[in-house]
């Protein structure tokens, strides 16, 4: 079984590159202070840094914590449940939380066994999976404001347009990092304890897997949160990503499997409101939407392919 777990992994990598790179760099591309190509070689690099330099904590907490005991020959059904949540996701241009999709598929696992499901942890990510768009808005807005008087002291438009080009990258480069260091690394935990692949070769072959879903699938996603949600300036969309990317680099420290999506599009509406800018409400409602679906379905699709593969299993 060995080999449908990696295959399955490699799509759910891919998957988190169609969908969740849109939240890394989005608001980059949407303002055009980068095209796409080169935000999707940003993605690449920075998600692989992340992967390998800040990982540990939240591979750890879903590869063994959630579910310590579950058949790890049912893993291959979990990433391929969670990859399809994700991909049909995309498909409607919508950044899905490809966290909340593992989570719920691993916690299906659990329940399809009937063993010991550690619910004061998924209770404790449910929670950050609430409190970090919210978290992530207020740090917007503190570096809206911190940056906005810095700016005031800038006099030529020249500096002040290389100064915004190169805070969106930085941002972008950040959220790409946490990309690696935090959704990436939902898949890699769950691998390393399920297959006999190298530590160092499974990031690699994951990260790649994640650079061509993110080339070859990811561009209706990222025109929604860099264009389609509110308008965003430079400073705006600098202040969102950043503050965004804080919130879950805080997560993870802890050890806390988070959404980066979730972040960003708190980032992003928390700005909007303060600066009074239309926010297109049909399109949050279905954002809220998707992250309440998407543990859920996840977590019944998985129950729903293990026991179609139980059945056909039987004995006639």
């Amino acid at each position: 079984m060995e080999w449908a777990i990696i295959a399955a992994g490699l799509f759910m990598a891919w998957s988190i590159g169609a969908n969740d790179s849109a939240k890394a760099v989005g608001i980059a591309v949407g303002s055009e202070i980068l095209n796409f190509k080169r935000a999707v070689f940003l993605i690449g690099v920075f998600s692989l840094l992340g992967t390998f330099l800040g990982s540990s904590n939240v591979a750890h907490t879903v590869g063994s914590n959630i579910v310590p005991d579950f058949d790890r020959n049912y893993l291959s059904f979990a990433l391929l449940a969670s990859a399809l949540a994700v991909t049909f996701a995309s498909i409607k241009g919508l950044p899905i939380s490809t966290t909340q999709s593992i989570i719920g598929a691993i916690v299906g696992i659990g329940i399809y066994q009937k063993t010991y499901v550690n619910w004061d942890i998924v209770l404790k990510i449910a929670l950050a999976w609430i409190i970090s768009p919210i978290a992530a808005g207020v740090l917007s807005i503190l570096i809206f404001a911190m940056y906005g008087r810095i700016l005031n002291y800038l006099s030529k438009i020249s500096e002040i347009e290389i100064l915004y080009r190169w805070m969106i990258i930085l941002s972008s480069a950040y959220a790409s990092f946490n990309l690696g260091a935090n959704e990436l690394s939902n898949v890699v935990g769950l691998l390393k304890y399920s297959t006999s692949i190298e530590d160092n070769t499974l990031k690699i072959i994951l990260v790649l897997a994640l650079f061509f879903g993110a080339l070859s699938f990811s561009y209706d996603v990222l025109m929604t949160i860099g264009r389609n949600l509110t308008q965003l300036d430079p400073l705006t969309g600098f202040s969102a990503q950043f503050g965004s990317a804080l919130a879950v680099t805080s997560a993870n420290i802890i050890g806390l499997p988070v959404s980066s999506g979730q972040a960003i599009i708190g980032g992003i509406i928390g700005l909007g409101v303060l600066k009074g800018q239309k926010i297109s409400k049909r399109l949050t409602l279905n954002i809220i939407k998707g992250w309440i679906l998407a543990p859920l379905v996840s977590c019944l699709l998985t129950l729903l392919f293990i026991k179609i593969f139980s059945v056909l299993l039987m004995p006639f």
